[in-house]
């Protein structure tokens, strides 16, 4: 998948602030949105596993499903429940099936 960044000097952009300078659009069709929290968007909050799972992945990149795999199961081995559950939940991001797959294993041994 290919990646286009937008130039800062965007001719259409450029039309829309023309054509409000010269009346033919009301102010706000030209105006962007903003999520700065000044009070005109709702405020909305993030999923902590979506939120950790983008994280893993600016790590490990491809490999983060196969990694969040390994630290659940090394997560098993301690004994550690929350966290084996918080690994397989940001491995499910990436891949439901393998993420199901490794439930289903750990459940039937």
């Amino acid at each position: 998948m290919s990646v286009r960044f937008a130039p800062a000097r965007n001719p259409a952009r450029l039309t829309g602030w023309y054509a409000q300078a010269r009346g033919l659009v009301h102010p706000a069709q030209v105006a962007a949105a903003n999520d700065n929290g000044d009070g005109v968007l709702p405020k909305t909050t993030f999923d902590p596993a979506l939120t950790d799972a983008l994280r893993h992945f600016a790590v490990h990149g491809l490999g983060a499903v196969n990694a969040a795999l390994d630290e659940a199961e090394h997560a098993r081995a301690a004994g550690k429940d929350a966290a084996r559950a918080r690994w397989l939940a940001i491995a499910g991001m990436f891949d439901r099936r393998r993420a199901a797959a490794a439930i289903a294993k750990t459940a039937s041994a």
